[in-house]
């Protein structure tokens, strides 16, 4: 490649860190919808109907004294 036997130190460092940011954000972008698949599956499992909990006698409002 012509561009990298022409370039300075500084030049080619630029172009270093020009492709690590490409990648690290491609990797960011990636992982977010990674996240988010995860995150429905999860809360799809978690959604089990539970039956509802019925209090019992000591459970309730009025208080009694001792």
């Amino acid at each position: 490649m012509e561009l990298f036997n022409n370039a300075s130190d500084d030049q080619i460092a630029l172009m270093g860190c020009a492709a690590a940011l490409l990648f690290s954000g491609g990797l960011m972008y990636v992982s977010f919808f990674v996240g988010r698949l995860r995150h429905d599956v999860e809360t799809t499992s978690r959604s089990i109907p539970m039956a509802p909990v019925q209090k019992a006698d000591s459970d309730s409002s009025e208080r009694k004294a001792a």
